[in-house]
């Protein structure tokens, strides 16, 4: 958990993650991968979309007696139901998920979206609310009532409330998250790299490491990576400098859906991680990106 800005940000980041929210610094990016992070909390909306986001408006814990998450069918609305059931837990509140629309026709829409909500968060409360405009939405939310809602795009609230042209002055009365939902990326999902110098012997590396191959690194960046069938048919004094292939890598940031296929190329991995400077970081498998999918 990681925030920067301070104020708000500050604050709903302990509260969500306690001790292990840190501030991020001058080079978010990399502490983003450094923390693993998966949710960023910030002042205002950032230009990276290495995670997930939240930006709080008026945020007051203190008086926030209930959480409602607007959700739709766009990108945010599983992160915006998320936080809101998590945030219940801290704050001990009741906190629901909420889809507005205009129009009765799209009713069905509505339970569709919310029943898969209501799949993977089935503590959380759900229904659909048909109301002519957001702000009469939020004008009906009762007092102390904090307002989690996707950035703009996505669903009718969405649109209304932030599209082009719109003139809403709304505001929920304990204040608004507005989140931003990521892709998943290979730093989230990846484990602690196991690699070894360059001048090992062979017989050294079977010894010490079995069958598999081997990553072989110096002073943190990644040289290459001897393949199992060659180190084990290598002489037991060969240094592994001698018998390494030129690595196959991914990059930390890289979306796992992207880089799914890769690893399935070299036999569902691990494959080396390296951040933008060449340095080893990690080591991801596909069995790592299909336990480690985020929302």
């Amino acid at each position: 958990m990681l925030w920067t800005g301070g104020g708000q940000a500050r604050e709903l980041a302990e509260v969500l993650g306690g001790d292990t929210a840190h501030q991020a610094g001058a080079n978010i990016a990399a502490a983003c991968i450094e923390a693993r992070a998966t949710l960023l909390v910030a002042r205002n909306r950032v230009s990276i979309d290495l995670c997930n986001t939240a930006v709080p408006h008026g945020f007051t814990p203190a008086t926030t007696s209930s959480i409602v998450a607007a959700v739709g069918s766009g990108p945010h609305s599983l992160l915006a139901a998320a936080l809101a059931d998590s945030l219940s837990r801290k704050l001990n509140v009741p906190a629901s998920a909420v889809y507005g629309h205009s129009q009765a026709g799209e009713r069905a829409q509505a339970e569709e979206v919310l029943s898969d909500i209501i799949a993977r968060l089935p503590e959380l409360d759900a229904q659909a609310v048909e109301a002519p405009s957001p702000s009469a939405m939020v004008s009906a939310l009762p007092d102390g009532t904090l307002l989690i809602v996707g950035a703009p795009g996505g669903s009718w609230f969405q649109r209304r409330f932030f599209g082009p042209g719109a003139r809403i002055i709304a505001r929920a009365p304990s204040g608004t998250i507005v989140v931003n939902h990521s892709r998943t990326r290979i730093y989230q999902v990846m484990q602690e790299a196991v690699a070894v110098g360059p001048h090992m012997r062979a017989a050294d590396a079977r010894q010490l490491y079995g069958p598999g191959h081997v990553m072989i690194a110096e002073d943190g960046a990644l040289l290459g990576v001897v393949p199992a069938d060659t180190l084990e048919n290598a002489r037991p004094d060969r240094e592994l400098c001698e018998i390494m292939d030129r690595a196959v890598f991914l990059s930390a940031i890289e979306e796992t859906d992207q880089a799914a296929g890769l690893i399935e190329q070299f036999g569902g991995g691990p494959v080396p991680v390296v951040d933008s400077r060449g340095r080893l970081v990690g080591s991801v498998s596909s069995s790592d990106i299909l336990a480690g999918r985020l929302l």
